[in-house]
């Protein structure tokens, strides 16, 4: 029996009665486009991420998109993001007009590395202080970034932060004073609600957050063409808009996030118990951070071999990413060689998805250690400074507060 890598089917019967019973009011309306169906989604979202505004859109590229656009971002600006990541980053940014600018990440939580984002900020400025805008932040595999590093360098340099947060939905950091969901920090963050995601859909779907009431409305004209009454366009914008059948089904699952993603991290421990030890590197979390676990990210020099040995057990896997940006066809405009970002080469070459669902039984997860195991030559890793024991899953932060 296949083990999958993420089952839709088993999420979707668990909301299944709740959405149908939403579809009937929505047919009943035929509000299709915006309604009360969005309208209560962007509040109840909203008031789980403790924020002021979510601004649902057609999708998390067109969320990033048009918060950079809202900030400022346009033609002759220069924004840094990670070469870590899905096209759709640089995609967003490249959208409107911008140069995606990189920086490597840091070998122990695959994000931007802040000290690398520093080097290349205090050289940029050195040589030409104009054009910077912008940094957005990759919360990769659902694991946020040092956000209060960055956000430091981000004031001293006069950076306005757009977080990309399209794998991090329920992912927590500490802020030194209080836990805070990732997508919070940033003057916007931006998710996307993919069916594979976290809070997926049954179709394509994004949002923008923030607490600012300015930058709210402005992405609100964005998304609706630029529309500031029904016939009167202030802008050229775009139809970015989330439709109601979409907006029904993320309510159904927004409930059970919480519960999803509670699961995902006793998962995450359950991997980790099985497989410390063997010749993997394993995900972390630093402390204060907390992941959401988007996905279970092992490293290894034979991730080939792990990897044709699951699917010969009928194991569904995959690799986040194989390709860099920096290495991309649609990205050789910017100049980069190979080797320019050694770290995130290095996970490219040595990444491995393994299953992470929340209706994963503890059997399936066994299924699948073992499978890794018997891959693998079991020894410690060693790293520099010596022997080095992946952290535990921490407990699940509170949902708010202290």
């Amino acid at each position: 029996m296949q083990i999958k890598f993420v089952d839709l089917v088993s999420q979707t019967a668990e909301i299944r009665e709740r959405v149908e019973r939403e579809l009937v009011r929505i047919h009943l309306d035929a509000g299709y486009i915006g309604g009360p169906q969005v309208k209560a989604f962007e509040e109840e979202f909203a008031a789980y991420l403790g924020v002021r505004h979510v601004v649902s859109v057609g999708n998390g590229t067109d969320a990033i998109r048009l918060a950079l656009l809202a900030v400022g971002v346009g033609p002759g600006s220069e924004v840094i993001t990670t070469p870590m990541t899905f096209i759709a980053t640089a995609a967003a940014i490249r959208q409107t007009g911008a140069r995606p600018t990189l920086v490597d990440i840091d070998p122990e939580t695959c994000n931007i590395d802040p000290h690398a984002l520093r080097r290349y900020l205090v050289e940029r400025r050195r040589r030409s202080p104009h054009g910077l805008r912008a940094i957005v932040p990759v919360h990769l595999y659902g694991l946020p970034a040092a956000m209060r590093e960055i956000q430091e360098i981000a004031e001293e340099f006069g950076l306005r932060i757009v977080e990309d947060a399209c794998q991090a939905h329920g992912a927590s950091f500490h802020d030194g004073k209080r836990w805070r969901y990732a997508g919070t920090l940033g003057a916007a963050g931006c998710f996307s609600f993919y069916p594979g995601k976290n809070l997926g859909a049954w179709g394509d779907g994004g949002a923008a957050v923030t607490d600012d009431d300015e930058l709210a409305d402005r992405i609100r004209m964005l998304r609706d063409h630029g529309r500031i009454s029904h016939y009167a366009h202030q802008d050229y914008g775009y139809n970015s808009r989330l439709d109601a059948i979409q907006a029904a089904v993320l309510r159904a699952k927004l409930e059970r996030l919480p519960d999803w993603n509670r699961r995902r991290r006793e998962i995450a421990e359950t991997y980790r118990e099985l497989l410390e030890g063997a010749d993997l590197v394993l995900p972390t979390e630093p402390e204060g951070l907390a992941s959401a676990y988007h996905l279970y990210a092992i490293r290894s020099r034979q991730r080939d071999a792990i990897r044709q040995a699951l699917l010969s057990k009928n194991i569904q896997c995959g690799i986040h990413y194989p390709v860099p940006l920096h290495l991309q066809p649609a990205c050789r405009d910017l100049g980069y060689r190979p080797k320019d970002f050694p770290v995130s080469e290095r996970l490219a070459d040595t990444e491995l998805s393994l299953p992470m669902h929340p209706h994963l039984t503890d059997a399936e997860v066994r299924q699948v250690a073992e499978a890794v195991l018997a891959a693998v030559r079991k020894r410690p890793i060693i790293f520099a400074g010596g022997h080095r024991r992946s952290p535990a899953v921490s407990a699940l932060p509170p949902e708010r507060g202290e």
